[in-house]
């Protein structure tokens, strides 16, 4: 029955169909379906009903194939299995949605003869797995197994201290069972002391993965990242797909991801993030991220998510006793810092970007996200968010139209993730749980870790990766990274070297990276085309992406690869009953209509910050840094974000 093609009905050309055959119920033998793949999504109806039940292949994370739950087959039991693993969104009671997890298994009983119904089950297993990848299948297409897509293989960086210090057992109860779904192949290293993700990427051999996820906070990426620009082949390591699944505090870059695509967050956020990581490896997705970099008067250092110096830094760093506590602890470092609000000197330059109005931009992201900002001079209109050409309001109270395609300053392709060739599994032994409408049943089989399937898992040690490292501090602080700068290469031969000066005048050592041309040496005077504001600051915050953590909405512009970043400050004069109002509106980013002159909201290319009031608290990317003058520039798209990016 294989290659049939639907009749169209009343005008509309029916989807084609792929495979089309009849399978029984998993339990109920006497129960039948008809069951058709289409591009699209895995339709199926009782046999002699009207009524289709749809698998979308966009909620699909993963198709396997069984033997009989005997294991061996038997005369009276030929028939292998088909279990097909999805996520749907569905609609929670009062507000939001969440996705599910559903299971959904059929009994291949065709032919009399067990080794033909196992081909007839590998070969949807292939057509489904090819469709979920991205290749075109269509009813012509030979479905051998060896158009089977390539294992994707990731280096997993695991910091069992982040957050609350659960990360591990999210990993093990969430992540690895998901993953045995998609089946993606995994290294696991988990990381024993501060900056040991840095060592790890700097002196590693990458060309075995094909991306390299953390889970942990945005401490962990920074520290991923930096080593990755510190080896000297940092214009190949750099490429390699970065992806981060979150177990910090703050996940700031998760939650601009999920807020991006209209994912939830706010319930069970290490369960959707795994999806749509998981979703973007399978076919190999990609998107730019840009990279900040930063010079201080003794290193240069590279971020993707921010820097913040003032009431926001003291908060972040101050906040750390209160780790326990979850992302809540910086709402309880936030109350504790407002009682003493302190005001910073200093002198703040950028380099702004010409006919681009940061507010009005806001204002108009605002509105097609459905927020209601009140004007002031500038009139607006609410539009609805489509989503393939049709309104979805289901996820029309979190998508962000900006991070995906609201400011597009500027614009690149993304590059595909790149996965080594790995032998495709064998139909034995792949299933090791699947259900039915009455419930889930489970099995135990031999070459399965932790409940997967055929996730290929590889605990890695610290000494098989770099090398037994003496002399380093063993341990974390609870918290998601203590990196404060580890040494970076010193190649003196390096042609494309940085070379920023230092206030004092003394160039740093030399580090890998990209040139910064809009930045001038430390010690010398900013550009004429600079703004420079000299006054008492209360908060500043320069960021590259929407969320500096979770539910905060601190720059509603922000995208991942427009090329610029955004400036946000507070001046002094701003009362604390002022500063609890703006915090209570980060949630959806409105705090920057009610700045007025006592701060701006506004879009740069490159920074400078000069503090003059005592040593106090900068922080990058969420990691404290050194206090003291410091510059910083956007480099447009070098990083490779795994994200869905159609």
């Amino acid at each position: 029955m294989a290659g049939l093609q639907c009749t169209p009905t009343d005008g509309i050309t029916a989807p084609q169909v792929i495979l089309q055959d009849d399978f029984a119920a998993y339990r109920r033998g006497n129960l039948r379906y008809t069951v058709r793949l289409t591009p699209e999504a895995i339709v199926y109806v009782v046999v002699g009903s009207k009524q289709e039940r749809t698998l979308a292949l966009a909620d699909v994370l993963g198709c396997h194939t069984s033997v009989s739950l005997r294991r061996k087959p038997t005369q009276a039991n030929q028939a292998a299995f088909l279990c097909i693993y999805s996520y749907p969104l569905k609609r929670k009671l009062l507000s939001g949605s969440v996705r599910t997890r559903v299971c959904t298994s059929f009994r291949v009983d065709r032919f009399d003869n067990y080794e033909q119904n196992c081909e007839l089950a590998e070969k949807w297993r292939v057509a489904v797995r090819c469709l979920l990848a991205g290749h075109t299948v269509t009813a012509d297409t030979d479905l051998r197994p060896s158009l089977l897509p390539s294992r994707p293989t990731l280096l997993v960086l695991l910091n069992p201290f982040g957050g609350q210090g659960k990360a591990k057992q999210y990993f093990d109860d969430q992540v690895l069972p998901m993953m045995g779904e998609a089946d993606v192949s995994i290294s696991v290293v988990t990381t024993e002391y501060s900056g040991h993700a840095f060592d790890v990427v700097q002196t590693t051999d990458l060309s075995s993965w094909g991306g390299i996820v953390v889970v942990s906070g945005d401490g962990l990426l920074y520290e991923v990242v930096n080593g990755l620009m510190s080896r000297p082949d940092w214009e190949q390591a750099i490429k390699i797909p970065l992806g981060i699944l979150p177990a910090g505090s703050g996940n700031g870059l998760c939650y601009s991801i999920n807020y991006a695509l209209g994912e939830p967050f706010e319930e069970d956020r290490m369960f959707h993030s795994t999806f749509v990581l998981l979703k973007a490896t399978m076919k190999g997705h990609t998107r730019p991220l840009d990279l900040m970099s930063v010079d201080t008067a003794s290193q240069r250092r590279y971020a993707f998510l921010s820097f913040q110096w003032g009431f926001s830094a003291d908060v972040d760093i101050e906040s750390e006793r209160y780790r326990y506590l979850g992302g809540s602890r910086f709402l309880f470092g936030s109350l504790h810092n407002l009682m003493k609000l302190r005001v910073y000197r200093g002198k703040l330059s950028f380099l702004p970007v010409e006919g681009v109005d940061a507010l009005k931009q806001a204002r108009q992201v605002l509105s097609q996200n459905k927020v209601d900002v009140k004007p002031r001079s500038l009139s607006h209109s609410s539009s609805a968010v489509t989503i393939n050409g049709r309104r979805d309001d289901a996820r029309m109270r979190t998508r962000s139209v900006s991070a995906m395609n609201g400011f597009n300053y500027i614009s690149t392709d993304n590059e595909p993730l790149e996965t080594p060739s790995q032998e495709s599994t064998s139909l034995d032994a792949q299933l090791m749980s699947f259900s039915t409408e009455n419930g889930v049943h489970h099995t135990n089989s031999e070459g399965h870790v932790n409940g997967n399937m055929n996730t290929v898992y590889e605990a890695t040690t610290a000494d098989d990766m770099v090398g037994k490292m003496d002399g380093k501090d063993k341990h974390y602080k609870n918290g998601d990274s203590d990196f404060i700068g580890a040494s970076v290469s010193t190649n003196q031969n390096n042609s494309k070297s940085s070379q920023p000066c230092t206030a004092g005048g003394n160039p740093p050592n030399h580090v890998y990276g990209p040139p910064s041309p809009l930045l001038p040496p430390l010690d010398q005077p900013v550009p004429a085309n600079w703004v420079t504001i000299d006054t008492d600051f209360v908060t500043m915050i320069i960021q590259s992406i929407s969320h500096i953590s979770e539910g905060y909405f601190s720059s509603p512009c922000s995208s991942f690869d427009d090329g610029v970043l955004f400036l946000s400050f507070l001046k002094s004069g701003v009362s604390r009953r002022q500063m609890l109002k703006f915090m209570g509106k980060m949630a959806e980013g409105t705090q920057v209509f009610d700045f007025g002159s006592d701060g701006g909201y506004v879009c740069c290319k490159a920074f400078r910050v000069e503090p003059v009031t005592p040593p106090g608290l900068m922080t990058l990317d969420g990691e404290k840094i050194h206090y003291g003058p410091v510059q910083g520039q956007v480099h447009h798209g070098m990083i490779n974000l795994i994200m869905p990016n159609d």
